[in-house]
């Protein structure tokens, strides 16, 4: 019997679309870091908003957070030098990425929260850039917070 396969699409009515994202994709959402850190979905929105744990803000409790770069912070590298796969993405494309519904994208685009190019009527973004967003560049390599906190069983950071 084959497994069954992740749904496609549009969610099902009532479905968020932050439900089809895989909790090991390359962008989680607050239940997915909270769940990663064993820490609660409000402990991780606070620190979004405290801008001490690297974050986007794409609609009113919309945070959604890069997977890269939420690694490197716990590893103590600065993810400034995370290298992604660059591709030109869709409307849909997008908003799958990203676990939001395309009206969501739209707004975030057309407020130019995410960075995105209007080409002949249509909007494309390239997948880079969206993963970049979610780590922004301007925000204070400060130490990480008390949720992000390494355990005395961590290995440590590696040497620079």
């Amino acid at each position: 019997m084959d497994a069954p396969s992740r749904p496609r699409g549009r969610p099902r009515r009532g479905q968020a679309a932050a439900d089809l994202l895989p909790a090991d994709g390359p962008v989680m959402t607050a239940a997915h870091v909270a769940a990663l850190l064993g820490v609660s979905d409000r402990t991780v929105r606070r620190d979004a908003h405290a801008q001490t744990i690297h974050g986007l803000l794409l609609a009113p409790r919309v945070w959604r957070f890069g997977r890269a770069c939420l690694l490197a912070r716990l590893r103590g590298t600065n993810c400034a030098d995370i290298v992604y796969d660059d591709e030109i993405l869709t409307i849909e494309q997008a908003a799958a990425l990203l676990g939001i519904a395309p009206a969501t994208l739209l707004a975030a685009a057309g407020g130019a929260v995410i960075p995105s190019v209007r080409v002949g009527g249509q909007w494309r973004f390239s997948r880079a850039a969206l993963l970049h967003a979610l780590c922004p560049q301007h925000l204070p390599s400060s130490p990480a917070p008390s949720s992000l906190a390494a355990s005395p069983d961590d290995p440590p950071p590696p040497p620079r």
